[in-house]
């Protein structure tokens, strides 16, 4: 394998992370905004908010694991 081929393997590789963590980040922020905040744990929406906005992905696990409403 060239040296060319090998950089654009990894370029794909790296476009195709920052892609899937962007849609995750959209899909929990598109949680977040259809989600009553009276059914919120945790946090007010304003904590919420500033979490999912300021620390991106990791905001996002946040939200799913300890903000989100337990589905039924």
């Amino acid at each position: 394998m060239t040296t060319t081929n090998a950089n654009a393997i990894g370029t794909g590789i790296a476009v195709g992370a920052v892609l899937a963590a962007l849609a995750f980040w959209g899909y929990c922020l598109f949680d977040f905004t259809r989600t009553d905040e009276s059914e919120m744990r945790t946090f007010v929406r304003p904590v919420w908010i500033m979490l999912l906005v300021f620390t991106n992905i990791f905001g996002g696990l946040m939200w799913l694991y300890y903000g989100r409403p337990q589905r039924r």
